[in-house]
């Protein structure tokens, strides 16, 4: 059972959180020079006030589940303070430099295929015009605040939604029963809060990036129900029908179609049947399409190269071409949470 003081913490360590990532963005838009108007049509935006009363329902669905038992609270997932603030320090010292790639003034593109690290050509690029890409320390170091500023605070509610589908899913499971994967698990969020949520899972994390890799170790700690390795979505390396769940945050969106549709095939591959995927992702075009100028406009303002092919489909159209079948989706922010079932 949760008591009002439970509500008042989860409310004020969500709104402390908002407030500390959107005064970094405020602050960002300050220190960086405007982008150059885009020359193609842009759709319908919604504004500031719109933006924000959907953040806020979406916390409060989020607190509705926890409060009906649904999950768990989210528990923190941060480092220390000291380090806490030397990741802030990190993300405005690297700013200048995101600006120079976002103008065209820093030519340091990571170069396709020059080095014999076994990644894949499309893997090898400045994403979000980060620094390193996905490829070093300094960069993982700075993703989590990079992206927690890009949604002001609401990057990790988004992921959370995943929990949803999946504890209804788990009703007349044993947990300690399940095995599971998150595909492109980047730093660990989306891992870290299912272990939490559900400790005796067994889960597998994988991602190409071996920075993020241990910068996920560090998140995640010691513990034998969650193992890392370095392996690519669209060669998954676990057998036919060997998993009970498989998840995915944002990573659709950062595949080009062909590599995007085989990471799909593989999820249906290694899912069992009756088994469950759940995939948190952007927005696609028509989901809400008072908002589809912030699908235009995203692409343009943060080098996503796969981005506007991804929002032109429609994540159950490919999913089901696999041979899963549709359970739930539901509209978080910016965010699409879709759950299939094999």
């Amino acid at each position: 059972m949760v008591s009002p003081l439970d509500r008042l913490s989860y409310a004020a360590r969500q709104t402390a959180r908002v407030a500390w990532y959107a005064g970094h963005y405020a602050a960002g838009r300050r220190l960086m020079k405007p982008m150059p108007k885009p020359d193609f049509p842009v759709g319908p935006t919604p504004g500031r006030a719109e933006l924000t009363a959907e953040m806020r329902a979406l916390f409060g669905r989020e607190w509705r589940d926890v409060a009906a038992g649904l999950f768990p609270a989210p528990r923190p997932l941060r480092p220390e303070p000291a380090e806490f603030l030397r990741r802030s320090l990190l993300y405005f010292r690297d700013l200048p430099q995101v600006d120079a790639r976002r103008h065209g003034t820093l030519d340091d593109e990571l170069p396709p295929g020059t080095q014999a690290d076994g990644l894949p050509d499309y893997y090898r690029q400045n994403f979000h015009f980060q620094s390193d890409g996905w490829l070093s320390d300094h960069s993982a170091a700075l993703y989590d605040t990079q992206v927690e500023v890009l949604f002001t605070g609401a990057a990790d509610v988004m992921r959370r939604r995943a929990l949803a589908p999946i504890a209804n899913w788990l009703t007349d499971r044993n947990q300690r029963d399940v095995r599971g994967l998150d595909v492109g698990c980047g730093t660990g969020r989306l891992l870290a809060t299912l272990h939490g949520a559900w400790p005796g899972m067994k889960l597998t994390g994988i991602d190409l990036s071996r920075p993020y890799l241990d910068e996920a170790r560090r998140l995640i700690g010691r513990t034998a129900r969650v193992k890392l390795d370095e392996a690519a979505a669209e060669s998954l390396p676990f057998a036919e029908a060997s998993l009970d769940l498989v998840v995915s945050s944002f990573l659709l969106h950062e595949l080009p179609r062909e590599i995007r549709a085989k990471a799909i095939a593989e999820m249906a591959r290694v899912v069992k049947p009756g088994g469950l995927v759940v995939i948190v992702d952007s927005l696609q075009k028509g989901d809400r399409p008072d908002w589809d100028g912030l699908l235009d406009l995203f692409p343009h303002y943060f080098h996503e190269p796969y981005y506007a092919e991804y929002t032109a489909g429609r994540l159950a159209e490919w999913f089901e071409g696999a041979g899963l079948q549709p359970v739930s989706t539901e509209n978080a922010f910016l965010s699409k949470v879709a759950a299939f079932t094999k």
